[in-house]
């Protein structure tokens, strides 16, 4: 069963309520995340994508659609965004969807501005955090625990140093900015280090920040902890430009593909840790952010260490805006210039009470997750049967948030899965990998 929106329509709307907001990326789930909750309040969506098959683009949230190069194409896209702008009659508010998109906006801010209303700080902060050589110094001086991590700046250092840390270690790019890959490669021994190092320099990339972050596109070497595969903390939420603008919400992935690391499939709410979130603020503040964020931390003892910002929206968004945290909307307000909205929705925000249980999937991958593995022998038949029962027990509490479905936007989930059918007869050997856990 999944559950109709929760988010109640604005008590006062923003004198300006006819400025749309214009999405990109429907295939990613933070952007049908952000079109569901501004449609809820009454907020015209505009959804630009490359591919008609894709889940956000046919939300019933969605009042218009157009077609757009892809986002990874950045000079085309660009292009097109400038040429949007002009044509509009009414300049829509614009919010980053990715890391290249929250790069891109940042560092042109001055000419989109003219077209658009954003609301982003500038590049120098979404660098900083972006780049994880920079996150690394920002959050220890900010007193946020890191993950021992080492920046090499060449092969010959790189294989010094992974003489001094401790295996496994995952081999990660410094940004995601325009990365064509995997997240990471990890590296169980020090006899596979150098050829896992050459094998991922052999797919360097030139990112487009490489001009402002010099040796972005030499990989870092950081100490892999097997916590990650099922504990990663994250903390997520909305930071004003105001001191006081801060709202969170905090999950637990409890399931991801690949397990040792990949994208999240199963979430459950948490606690939020104060001590972590003061930290956070800290680094925020410091470093000059504010807006829509997710910060992951994974667990050493009684520490939790960062090891991820995404200052944008991200994928299991729908999981804070279920919890009454509208993102997408105070992202809107923030763009918009009315930090009275900002204040009234965040004060509304903080009323909620955590503890209720409620949890978070993709339910079509998790299915198809658990038949895979359980066919396969990979994952114990004990170990597929318990995360049956985790689904059907949540199911029966109704309080179970669905990546893509919802009864009351149905069509989503349809597209969703006919994509991935799409995309495994195009693909069918990495399908199988994926869903195998290779």
């Amino acid at each position: 069963m999944s559950l109709a929106s929760s988010v109640p329509p604005a008590d006062a709307p923003s004198a300006e309520t006819n400025v749309p907001v214009l999405l990109t990326m429907p295939t990613y789930g933070g952007t049908l995340a952000a079109a569901r909750c501004l449609g809820a309040h009454g907020i015209s969506v505009t959804m630009a994508g490359e591919t008609l098959l894709a889940p956000a683009y046919w939300s019933r949230h969605v009042s218009r659609r157009v077609r757009c190069p892809d986002p990874f194409e950045t000079e085309r896209f660009y292009q097109w965004l400038i040429d949007f702008g002009k044509r509009e009659p009414v300049r829509h508010v614009l919010y980053p969807t990715c890391d290249d998109l929250a790069w891109l906006f940042a560092s042109r801010a001055e000419e989109l501005g003219t077209y658009f209303r954003l609301y982003a700080p500038g590049v120098a902060t979404i660098l900083d955090l972006l780049d994880k050589k920079a996150l690394y110094f920002a959050s220890k001086k900010a007193g946020v625990g890191v993950v021992p991590t080492e920046f090499p700046r060449d092969r010959r250092e790189a294989l010094e140093m992974a003489r001094e840390l401790a295996f496994p270690m995952l081999l990660k790019p410094r940004t995601q900015i325009q990365f064509p890959g995997h997240k990471g490669l990890i590296v169980d021994r020090f006899d596979q280090f150098t050829a896992a190092y050459d094998r991922f320099v052999s797919g360097a990339w030139p990112p487009a920040c490489g001009e402002f972050v010099k040796g972005v596109d030499i990989p870092m070497l950081q100490e892999y902890l097997p916590q990650a595969n099922d504990g990663i903390y994250s903390v997520a939420g909305f930071m004003g430009r105001a001191h006081q603008q801060i709202a969170v919400r905090a999950s637990h992935k409890i399931l991801q593909r690949p397990r040792r690391i990949g994208v999240g499939l199963c979430f459950e709410e948490a606690t939020v840790d104060r001590e972590v979130l003061e930290r956070l603020v800290r680094l925020c503040r410091t470093s000059g952010y504010y807006g829509v964020f997710e910060a992951e931390f994974v667990p050493r003892g009684t520490q939790r260490l960062l090891i991820d910002f995404n200052p944008r929206f991200y994928g299991q968004m729908g999981f804070e805006v279920e919890r009454q945290l509208p993102l997408g909307y105070l992202a809107w307000l923030g763009a918009m210039g009315d930090e009275a909205g900002v204040d009234r929705e965040i004060a509304a925000a903080r009323e909620w009470r955590e503890g209720r249980g409620y949890a978070y999937y993709d339910s079509f991958f998790l299915g198809l997750h658990l038949f895979a593995q359980g066919v396969s022998g990979r994952t114990p038949l004990p170990d597929v049967q318990r995360w049956r029962r985790w689904k059907r027990d949540h199911r029966r509490s109704q309080l179970l948030v669905d990546a893509v479905g919802r009864d009351d936007d149905p069509v989503p989930r349809f597209v969703a899965a006919t994509r991935e059918v799409y995309q495994a007869i195009r693909h069918p050997r990495s399908f199988v990998l994926d869903i195998l856990d290779a």
